[in-house]
């Protein structure tokens, strides 16, 4: 007030100086760029220099307003006065919380809902910009006309086979990545066994035949899969319809028949008994090329991407496939896995999950029976082997997608979609299983008495109350246990309490934990023990009763190490307090509540905490 009069000219702060008062300077000197937050030292923010800058230059008086950055040890970089002088400032963040008192207290006006006020902050401001755009979104969609799929067997069930599959996938997706890590897997996981992988595009899965296991070098399966394209259109003759006909065994493929005899079959075997392989790969992977009319690929893959384990097993030759690659040996390799593929089947049988890799675990068995019923229903439903499955299959998978955006859109723009929608229905449920409103959302006895508490965390406030924890205490002890939960410094010296008052602290806490076990049972997220820690500090309680039983301001600050200015403005905050317990003994009824509200206000009404302020008074 002095120095906006003129009469102070040079006037050492704080920043909490520039934040609200309107106290305008002709020169701003920083002592230094760096400040201590309450966790640690750092460079002030852009926004925060602003702030205080921004005090420089008197509106009327000055033409310029200075600036002064002082130097004591070195001088700042010049990026870091850029950035602090015309950086990006702090991005605004809302801070809007849910409360069981605002929560009560808009449950008691009908005109508007919880939801309304959800929609109103500044946390759903974005979301609720572009609701426009989504409902017209949303109207374009539902115009959008849609395919429908006609089945030539009668009423349509792909739909239901489209469910059943998507189950079925979902089921063998979980069964074979534990069989994968089963150590009896890993007993036929050997070179020649055949396996089906997983395809890249998910139309078709592979057959293929495991060449190499993992190693030190590679941590993967080198494995040969049949691709089913031929790349090269020399080896798949234009105008064979003969060799179409002669060869019906191989009905994915052409045949290629070696002109002598001996020239595969000898070279083929000779090098598997003669020669070891040494490990080592001369081919890049992936490798691709053509055999017998059929396409194949060499590939490195997880144990992951193998969907199934088969009972067949065919003699390969490591040595002529990877180290010293041999086109006939491919075309063996690949000849053999085409024979492999039984009339009618893609793939050979695969090995039983629970008899032959001798699966335990109760979950995954129950999982794999689940899957194998689902398969059986799937070969009884008319769509399964019907020619048009594919082409539904891929109509119902649009629809599906279509269903999905149309849902997604709806949810949106729903309160459904409200960030601090599902913390709100949380706290309803506290609400509703501690009896503060009804199953129609009606406030209770307990919801209005909540509802006149503002200083304090209501829900331990209305709980010490309804409970009578202060009923067997006088009133200086009860304004003492109050001050807990008013009084915000965390780190204090440790009160000295009297047995009654150290009871009557055990009594609240205990209520604070079983109320912050309540919250987190109805996942509301808050742990119990910060819960309690956080809205009951009991620093100042001896000093409060001190107060209140009379002894002057000096020799309570010499009980407690805060801070004389926390000790005056707690006990104020007590005063109100006081008034809203007493209101709330009114609406129970609590004739001797109410008095002694009255009493404990009384005696913490006086000398210098209560003393006018000179804001109100003036100098």
């Amino acid at each position: 007030m002095l120095f906006c009069r003129g009469v102070i000219k040079v006037l050492f702060s704080t920043e909490t100086f520039a934040m609200g008062v309107n106290a305008p300077a002709r020169t701003v000197v920083f002592d230094s760029l760096r400040k201590f937050d309450g966790k640690e030292h750092r460079k002030l923010l852009p926004g925060e220099y602003i702030q205080m800058a921004g005090r420089a230059g008197r509106r009327g008086l000055d033409n310029i307003g200075t600036v002064i950055v002082m130097c004591r040890d070195e001088i700042p970089e010049e990026s870091d006065l850029k950035n602090l002088i015309v950086g990006k400032p702090t991005r605004l963040e809302s801070q809007f919380r849910l409360t069981y008192t605002m929560i009560l207290h808009l449950l008691r006006v009908e005109e508007l809902k919880v939801e309304d006020m959800l929609k109103r902050s500044f946390a759903e401001f974005h979301a609720q910009k572009n609701l426009p755009e989504k409902e017209k979104l949303l109207l374009q969609m539902l115009c959008q006309p849609t395919k429908t799929i006609d089945c030539i067997k009668g009423e349509p069930t792909i739909e239901e086979y489209y469910e059943m599959a998507l189950e079925a996938e979902a089921h063998r997706e979980s069964i074979t990545e534990a069989i994968m890590q089963l150590h009896s897997s890993q007993q036929f996981l050997t070179p020649g066994r055949l396996v089906v992988v997983k395809s890249k595009s998910d139309d078709d899965h592979l057959l293929g035949v495991i060449v190499k296991t993992p190693s030190a070098a590679l941590k993967q399966y080198i494995i040969l899969v049949l691709t089913g394209d031929c790349m090269s259109s020399a080896i798949v003759p234009s105008s064979s319809n003969q060799n179409e006909k002669e060869s019906g065994d191989f009905k994915q493929g052409y045949f290629v028949i070696p002109k002598g005899k001996r020239g595969m079959e000898d070279e083929y075997f000779s090098s598997v008994s003669t020669r070891k392989s040494s490990g080592v790969i001369n081919i890049k992977l992936p490798y691709k090329g053509d055999a017998s009319g059929m396409g194949f690929e060499v590939r490195a893959i997880e144990n992951k991407e193998i969907m199934s384990i088969c009972t067949s097993k065919i003699k390969i030759d490591q040595v002529r496939l990877l180290e010293d690659p041999s086109q006939t040996v491919y075309s063996k390799t690949v000849q053999m896995l085409i024979k492999e593929q039984p009339d009618g089947n893609k793939y050979p049988a695969a090995l039983d999950a629970i008899k032959d890799l001798k699966m335990k675990d109760m979950l995954l068995v129950e999982n794999y029976h689940a899957y194998q019923r689902l398969l059986k229903k799937m070969s009884e439903n008319k769509c399964h082997g019907c020619i048009k499955l594919k082409e539904h299959i891929a109509l119902m998978k649009e629809q599906k997608k279509y269903k999905d955006q149309l849902n997604e859109l709806k949810y949106q723009m729903s309160d459904e979609a409200l960030q601090q929608m599902p913390e709100f229905q949380g706290r309803i449920d506290v609400l509703k299983e501690i009896h503060y409103i009804d199953s129609d959302l009606v406030v209770q006895l307990k919801g209005r008495v909540a509802c006149e508490m503002n200083s304090g965390e209501e829900l331990i406030s209305t709980e010490c109350l309804l409970e009578n924890q202060l009923d067997d205490l006088e009133p200086e002890e009860a304004v003492a246990i109050m001050s807990a939960l008013v009084f915000q410094q965390r780190n204090t010296s440790e009160p000295s309490l009297t047995p009654k008052l150290a009871d009557a602290r055990k009594r609240i806490y205990d209520t604070a934990i079983r109320l912050g076990n309540l919250q987190r049972e109805f996942k509301v997220p808050v742990d119990p023990e910060e819960y309690a820690r956080d809205h009951l500090k009991f620093g100042l309680v001896e000093v409060v009763y001190e107060w209140a039983k009379g002894t002057p301001f000096a020799d309570i600050c010499e009980l407690t190490d805060v801070s004389e200015g926390l000790i005056v403005r707690t006990i104020v905050r007590l005063d109100e307090t006081c008034r809203e317990f007493r209101n709330a003994a009114s609406i129970m009824g609590n004739s001797a509540l109410y008095k002694k509200m009255e009493t404990a206000s009384n005696a913490i009404k006086r000398d210098i905490v209560f003393a006018a302020s000179l804001y109100i008074t003036g100098i």
